[in-house]
């Protein structure tokens, strides 16, 4: 089967795993799946003494899908991770940009509309925003007042193609700023399956390695390979 496959055979049980049971990973996952693929080779070995010590066999078999369901949910986690980071480096490299770009747009607006106060007051309440929610909500209110009011724009020659270049960028960077701000803690939906999907195939393989450890206790070469 494949890992997707894999993964759905045990995708409710991942799922209903309770919080409080879960265990975060205490080593690279790669490097711990690979002990369970090659414990469950061992295992399958040894499966009729395992099994005459009261072992249930489907242990075995489960060690093999648990790992690729683990895999599977490692590479969404992985994937996910590494396009938050790659958002947070864009929004580092795009930002003072859109800034600036920002910050000509208020120097513009605010010299055409000096002499009509209540538009006058809009642009200065836009100047006021300083976060980078406000700058992407900012890039759009100029946009669109000045869509309504271009006149005072025309008049100094400011070229109203900004105002569609203020709307694509606002967009643009929201998305960004969207892909940069998600959880990468605990609370994240993908990283949680991830530690239930470790949590499942920790408790099988210690399982599969304790009967291991029993059956071979006077054969130090064979216990040997069920120690973690």
């Amino acid at each position: 089967m494949s890992y997707f496959e894999d993964f759905q055979l045990w995708k409710e049980q991942i799922e209903d795993l309770a919080p409080h049971e879960v265990k975060p990973p205490n080593q690279p996952v790669d490097e711990f799946v690979a002990s369970t693929e090659a414990l469950a080779i061992e295992a399958n070995k040894d499966r009729d003494v395992l099994t005459t010590a009261g072992m249930d066999p489907s242990l075995i078999a489960n060690l093999v899908t648990l790992s690729g369901a683990l895999r599977y949910c490692e590479a969404q986690w992985k994937s996910e991770y590494l396009n938050r980071i790659e958002a947070q480096q864009k929004w580092q490299e795009k930002s003072p940009m859109a800034y600036e770009f920002k910050k000509d747009l208020l120097h513009h607006f605010s010299f055409a509309y000096r002499k009509d106060t209540n538009i006058h007051k809009k642009v200065m309440r836009i100047r006021e925003g300083t976060s980078h929610a406000d700058m992407v909500q900012d890039l759009i209110e100029l946009a669109v007042l000045g869509e309504k009011y271009p006149e005072p724009l025309t008049a100094i020659n400011f070229d109203l193609d900004q105002l569609q270049a203020a709307r694509r960028l606002s967009h643009s960077m929201s998305e960004l700023l969207a892909a940069a701000n998600g959880s990468l803690d605990e609370s994240n939906g993908t990283k949680q399956l991830r530690d239930k999907a470790f949590t499942l195939l920790y408790k099988t393989d210690s399982a599969v390695r304790e009967y291991g450890r029993y059956v071979f206790w006077k054969d130090e070469d064979k216990r040997k390979r069920y120690y973690r």
